[in-house]
């Protein structure tokens, strides 16, 4: 099977506890650590099999991993990782999950490819609001309840309220509306930045 290695702890002295997303669910495996074992790290992509014994805990074993070329990019790698690790907290009490999720990276993996990595995260994350019915409709102020003005102030999880009412980076109504409908490309470069140090307070 194939997933995407969302996380890994260290146990004992060189052993692993590793968090795969596959199509359907979210394993916790136990990887033992060798000089004939290959490297699992955050963010790759691996065809892999798990064997089962009277553990709870399942073993990974055979671990490939399916490179993506650009992996080779700094850059590139360091957003990916940053996302997949904030994905692994908000998925860390679930093992059984919608296929939506395995797409999504699968997507995400494209989208790295041609697009500026920072904007790829954000679309992506613009994409899982949508499905998990979490998309803000940016109407009124989370403060004083009172319509929002054409500048808003943005909270963790996309509260939004006035100037006035909340501290906090300023974007335009509009183009956070264009972006939450999949149109990220109508943000400008300091709201990217400003939407990216939200998103990295937690999905």
């Amino acid at each position: 099977m194939q997933g995407y290695i969302l996380g890994t702890t260290r146990v004992r002295e060189e052993d692993l506890l590793v968090r795969i997303l596959t199509q359907t669910h979210l394993h916790t495996l136990y990887r033992f650590y060798g000089a004939r074992h290959s490297v699992v790290h955050l963010g790759h992509k691996i065809d892999f099999s798990i064997e089962h014994d009277m553990r709870e805990i399942g073993k990974l074993r055979e671990p490939l991993h399916l490179a993506f070329v650009w992996e080779k990019d700094t850059q590139r790698r360091y957003f990916w990782q940053q996302y997949l690790n904030l994905l692994n907290a908000h998925l860390r009490d679930i093992s059984h999950l919608d296929s939506f999720y395995f797409e999504h990276l699968e997507e995400g993996a494209k989208r790295l490819e041609i697009e500026n990595p920072k904007r790829a995260m954000l679309n992506l994350y613009a994409k899982l609001l949508r499905f998990e019915g979490r998309g803000n409709t940016l109407q009124t102020c989370l403060i004083c309840e009172q319509p929002l003005q054409n500048e808003i102030v943005l909270g963790r999880g996309l509260v939004s309220g006035h100037k006035s009412c909340m501290q906090g980076a300023v974007f335009n109504q509009a183009h956070i509306a264009l972006w939450l409908s999949l149109q990220g490309e109508f943000l400008e470069e300091v709201e990217v930045d400003n939407l990216w140090n939200l998103l990295m307070q937690g999905i």
